[in-house]
């Protein structure tokens, strides 16, 4: 019989996160989302990169707006991303009967139905927007979900994570070549796939398609894992309603390009399911990550010394043109 691998060594920062997460854990979600809201105001005001990031890109993004409507969605995107990981932490430390219990309305519950019927698998889209992760304990009623995970840079926050997936007995892949190869065998057998459509891949790893008309490199795994297979796809997230209330999960269609045999157009269909979605609702997604980092076209996206460097036409370049 092999012996258990022995417990990760932990520093005193690692026991120190360990200790915070666990508590957390133990105080009312109520308390975390006005903590939140707190936290994101202040940290709007700060001149903090995420603060930075996330204005550059909702200016970017919506360059019809003014600048008191980008202010305005600044403020609230970042204090809607600091509820959202202090709730991360409470439905981390709490048993998987809590999150199913703050899901009060399914919108779209007959696409998932539909999705999860087959026999092709399932490819779930779920985008950076909303509170994800009160998601997996009611997907997980119905289905075995397998999702790639990259481990937390401190041991301490990995380890309260992977026990609190673990206990969704939802099975974890590494973002590799063998983590890929892991999808797909869990697709061919009829399981339930989570994919991240909204991260910037490695250059090797990407194609440039149209993401708010700026040719951005994005990620190819969901649309080559669907011409793989054939597997039905879905676009699923979730919203938070008024402080107590609980979450509303939705389920939708992806775009309709998406199911192209032709791969650019299939990531572009992608980034217009996830462009849809945050027009929706802008402020409740998650802004502050360098989505543009990698453009064609583009540069100088993330530089605070001088406006972005647009090689030709765009909508948005009138504003750095004005604020000169």
């Amino acid at each position: 019989m092999s012996e258990a691998p022995p417990p990760p060594t932990f520093s005193r920062k690692d026991r120190l996160y360990l200790r915070l997460l666990r508590l957390l854990a133990r105080i009312p979600i109520t308390w975390l989302q006005t903590l939140g809201r707190y936290l994101g105001f202040f940290a709007s005001l700060s001149g903090s990169t995420p603060a930075f990031v996330a204005r550059r890109n909702i200016e970017l993004c919506f360059p019809d707006r003014d600048a008191a409507w980008v202010a305005a969605t600044t403020r609230q995107c970042l204090q809607k991303m600091a509820m959202s990981y202090l709730e991360f932490a409470k439905i981390w430390g709490s048993p998987p009967s809590y999150a199913i219990a703050q899901i009060r309305r399914v919108h779209g519950e007959e696409i998932f139905r539909r999705a999860i019927s087959g026999q092709t698998g399932t490819i779930a889209l779920v985008p950076h927007f909303g509170c994800w992760e009160v998601m997996n304990a009611w997907t997980n009623q119905y289905v075995h979900t397998t999702v790639m995970y990259k481990p937390a840079k401190d041991p301490g926050v990995d380890t309260f994570v992977r026990s609190a997936r673990s206990r969704l007995d939802a099975h974890l892949v590494t973002t590799d070549d063998s983590g890929v190869r892991s999808l797909l065998k869990a697709l061919k057998k009829n399981s339930f796939v989570a994919i991240l459509p909204d991260h910037v891949p490695d250059l090797q790893s990407g194609e440039y398609a149209n993401f708010f008309a700026i040719d951005t490199l994005s990620t190819v795994l969901a649309s080559k894992l669907w011409q793989r297979t054939r597997a039905a796809v879905i676009v699923m997230y979730a919203v938070r309603n008024a402080a107590g209330q609980g979450f509303d999960l939705h389920f939708e269609e992806p775009a309709a390009d998406f199911f192209s045999d032709d791969l650019v157009t299939s990531v572009s269909g992608m980034n217009q399911s996830v462009e849809r979605l945050i027009c929706s609702s802008p402020a409740d997604y998650h802004w502050a990550y360098k989505r543009f980092k990698t453009c064609r076209g583009l540069d100088r996206v993330y530089d605070r010394r001088q406006p972005p460097l647009f090689a030709s036409a765009h909508k948005a370049a009138q504003r750095y043109q004005q604020d000169a």
